[in-house]
């Protein structure tokens, strides 16, 4: 038998513990009691927030290089397995995408004003992707962001874009192929 070098925090029975044991600096109790010293032990705020929706109990904590391999590799791994999730995915964030995109913003896209600026560039640079010298799928690549403008000038409606300089300035903007656009905006690009 087992000399007790150690007793229960809520009923006071000598218990004996490993001397590793005292290392982690917890209480100890017997079997009996355990379920009322899990009562009186205060849970994690961290634990707390975890299991709140839409919130992670790990946010905030710096992660080592290899634990955020390993994670993109299981993240890749599951992607892969499940392409039909992967698909719905894009979809639904193509959505979101596309949600931002306000009446106004589709206004003076679509206007004839943005139109003859687009053509003014395209064939002041030739038709060709300035950065890699392509001809294909060509567009053109705003310089100072388009919706930077539109908070800048305060531009409310599509009379406010059409009496704005800085939207029809030509040194604006200059021509980009959709693969090089992509690159610009830190985006990846998909052949298909």
């Amino acid at each position: 038998m087992r000399i007790p070098n150690t007793k229960c925090v809520i009923c006071g029975k000598l218990l004996y513990r490993r001397p590793f044991e005292f290392m982690s600096g917890r209480e100890f109790c017997c079997r009996g009691c355990r379920s009322e010293l899990y009562k009186r032990r205060i849970p994690s705020p961290n634990l707390e927030l975890g299991r709140e929706k839409g919130t992670n109990h790990l946010n905030g904590i710096p992660k080592s290089e290899a634990m955020k391999r390993k994670v993109s590799e299981k993240n890749k791994l599951f992607w892969q397995t499940h392409p039909e999730e992967l698909k719905e995915r894009g979809l639904k964030i193509r959505k979101e995408e596309k949600d931002k995109i306000t009446p106004l913003y589709l206004a003076i896209r679509t206007s004839a004003e943005n139109i003859k600026w687009i053509n003014k560039i395209t064939k002041r640079d030739n038709g060709i992707c300035q950065i890699c010298g392509s001809v294909e799928n060509i567009e053109v690549h705003h310089k100072k962001e388009f919706a930077d403008l539109v908070k800048i000038f305060n531009i409310k409606t599509l009379d406010d874009a059409r009496n704005c300089e800085a939207f029809w300035d030509i040194n604006n903007g200059f021509v980009v192929c959709r693969r090089c656009h992509y690159k610009i905006h830190n985006k990846k690009y998909y052949e298909d």
